[in-house]
């Protein structure tokens, strides 16, 4: 660590279990409640809405949500830095924030309008980012960094967990009102539970006077001067991209590559996905646990890229199906490796203690970017040659998660 990136537990007490276990169910509950939505309900609602225009009003809506997500985050995490509530620093921003996505998702359910869906939504990811930015926040304060590995992987099990438990909870309710109530009632009482006993600490008394220009310069963070923080976002944006960009054409995949059968699809990419992210939930734990035992962050993120590389280039090449299952497990591994420690590292190279949720916030941008920019490529890989070119595609992804390896390899504080 440098003199500059801080912590107040660095080297303090140990967290408990009861902790841990929390914090981990508020990042399921939270995860759930989000991507129960954005993988599934938000696209039957758009349905039952306006039928006519789905794709272009769910391509409208989803795009909004992303751009609120991407500027909640930092910004949210920036305000709860300067909270001097008697309630904590993060506390109202954990509640508060579950509470108002929880309002979000009832405008989407109860009123029937495009424009109402729309507001609902970005209200939705909004408020959710704000818990999540809090939620992040907590690890640096709350965590000696002998624990943060084993902490990063019990998150990162929960995050892939929520997979299966949104995409469920969206099959059994559909696009009813449960369906976004439900999982968001449920988050609001796994958040509650982490934040009510949380020993949560008001922002310094002797921070910078508040100012609009002081507001918005704080966003920015010199990588001249703080060279490890921007790798590391690099890092998690390159294996970000590298893990999610491929996602959402696997149905497609599998129907022009592999010629499986329309009424064999969802059960196949159900399979798959269950496959990949139950072998990245079990990975990130054990890996998280090992990276603490070792007291390295590096190598974990190295072997993730590889792993990633050597599953892309088999989805890429594969000629039969056993061979994207064998992909998928891959996956699954490399995904599990780079959770294991994802949030670690990044705590471990933040510049400065009045600015976590801030900086936190920034580093969680380049979980977003990859969301908004794989769409937006895939197209026009896809395109090359004849069309359909999922050689090109999973091959370019397989080439940007390398060169994540690499500027892994440019942190200098970390091991």
């Amino acid at each position: 660590m440098t003199s500059t990136a801080v912590s107040a537990t660095e080297s303090g007490p140990r967290v408990s279990r009861a902790f841990v276990v929390r914090l981990g169910l508020g990042y399921l509950g939270l995860y759930s409640a989000v991507l129960s939505v954005a993988l599934v309900t938000l696209a039957l609602r758009i349905e039952d809405v306006d039928p006519r225009h789905k794709e272009t009003s769910l391509a409208v809506v989803a795009s909004l949500g992303a751009l609120v997500a991407l500027l909640a985050n930092p910004l949210a995490g920036r305000l709860s830095d300067r909270t001097t509530s008697r309630f904590g620093r993060r506390r109202p921003w954990l509640i508060g924030g579950v509470l108002g996505g929880t309002f979000g998702l009832a405008i989407m359910a109860l009123i029937p309008s495009i424009a109402a869906v729309a507001a609902g939504w970005c209200l939705a990811q909004l408020c959710f980012n704000a818990t999540i930015a809090a939620l992040a926040a907590t690890v640096p304060e709350q965590v000696p960094a002998p624990q943060r590995g084993m902490v990063s992987g019990v998150v990162g099990f929960s995050q892939r967990l929520a997979v299966p438990i949104g995409m469920g909870a969206a099959a059994l309710f559909s696009a009813s009102t449960a369906g976004f109530l439900v999982p968001s009632a449920a988050a609001v009482a796994l958040i509650a539970l982490f934040a009510v006993p949380l020993h949560d600490r008001g922002a310094p008394a002797d921070q910078v006077p508040f100012s609009p220009r002081e507001f918005l310069g704080s966003f920015w963070t010199d990588p001249r001067s703080h060279p490890d923080f921007g790798w590391v976002w690099l890092t998690r944006f390159l294996t970000f991209f590298a893990s999610v960009a491929p996602v959402p054409y696997l149905a497609y995949y599998l129907t022009s590559q592999m010629h499986v059968a329309d009424g064999e699809v969802a059960v196949t990419v159900a399979l798959l996905t269950t496959i990949n992210y139950g072998l990245s939930g079990l990975t990130a734990v054990l890996c998280g646990w090992l990276s603490d035992r070792i007291g390295r962050r590096k190598p974990f993120v190295i072997a993730a890229v590889l792993f990633l590389a050597i599953g892309l280039g088999l989805l890429a090449t594969a000629t039969t199906l056993p061979w994207v299952y064998v992909a998928q497990a891959l996956l699954g591994v490399g995904s599990g490796f780079y959770f294991a420690v994802d949030m670690a590292l990044a705590t471990e190279v933040l510049p400065n203690s009045a600015d976590i949720g801030k900086d936190l916030g920034v580093i969680n941008s380049a979980d977003v970017l990859p969301q908004s920019i794989g769409p937006a490529l895939a197209p026009l890989l896809l395109a090359v040659g004849s069309g359909h070119n999922y050689t090109a595609f999973y091959l370019f992804t397989m080439v940007v998660g390398l060169i994540g390896a690499l500027t892994v390899t440019r942190i200098k504080t970390v091991r």
